[in-house]
């Protein structure tokens, strides 16, 4: 498989590494499915991309192009926005990939977005973006933050989303809503959260909580709970979190 590093901004933390995968003759020509991979750890610039690079050779391996996205994190260049701004221009920036490609065609009408943890929040908010040039044609959370309101409001304090967000709740509510992929709701983009039923990090509860407020408010949501694994089964790739993930972003390609 091909490997290349590409900037979708002038920072040097607005990269992505997309990974081709190899084409035989009779596939040459037919335009092959994206996956963005969002990494997570806690927004913070003491985790990079690399957490999604065995997701992204897995991907590739299947037939399918990969995407797999840095971004300015907190103390790596970024506070919200900057970090939503980020994701969206990762994502937006596959335009321009595919239009100086020669190799292989990409199809930008079927994206999806595999993001665990933040990066499961990153993924579930681009699903709720308004005015994007791309939409995302499927987004896959691992034990992904989803909520960043009810906590919060009840006096709960995240200090990665305090960090993130660099505002408290009772000072910016509205600020809360508009990073919680939650609060976004509805967004017509079909959603598949997966989450370990021993999670202590991020409970299983933001991916009940989603699937539960998508299919009132009319989504498309599934949700998987994975028994007896943790937060950080979906790094391992012999976990059933790993092998979930990546049958369900993989779903209806053929791979």
């Amino acid at each position: 498989m091909q490997r290349t590093k590409i900037s979708y901004g002038e920072h040097e933390e607005q990269f992505g590494h997309l990974y081709l995968p190899e084409r035989s003759a009779t596939e040459i020509g037919t335009p092959v499915p994206v996956v963005m991979i969002v990494h997570g750890g806690s927004w913070s610039g003491q985790y990079s991309s690399s957490l999604g690079t065995r997701y992204a050779v897995e991907c590739a391996r299947a037939g399918v192009a990969a995407w797999n996205v840095e971004y300015r994190r907190v103390g790596a260049g970024g506070l919200w926005p900057e970090v939503s701004n980020d994701v969206g221009a990762a994502l937006d920036a596959l335009i321009g990939i595919a239009a100086e490609l020669d190799s292989i065609s990409l199809d930008l009408a079927d994206i999806r977005v595999l993001g665990h943890s933040s990066g499961g929040h990153l993924a579930a908010w681009l699903a709720g973006r308004r005015g994007g040039a791309l939409t995302p044609s499927l987004v896959v959370t691992q034990a992904g933050v989803l909520d960043l309101v009810t906590g919060p409001a009840s006096g709960i304090v995240n200090p990665a989303v305090r960090a993130l967000l660099d505002a408290d709740y009772e000072d910016a509510p509205e600020l809360y809503r508009s990073a919680s992929p939650l609060h976004r709701i509805p967004t017509a983009i079909p959603m598949h959260c997966i989450h370990g039923s021993l999670d202590t990090l991020v409970p299983a509860s933001q991916s009940e909580l989603y699937v539960a407020a998508a299919h009132a408010a009319g989504d498309h949501a599934e949700l998987t709970i994975v028994p007896g694994e943790d937060h950080v089964a979906f790094l391992e790739t012999g976990s059933q979190s790993w092998q979930r993930s990546v049958t369900a972003v993989l779903a209806g390609t053929g791979r």
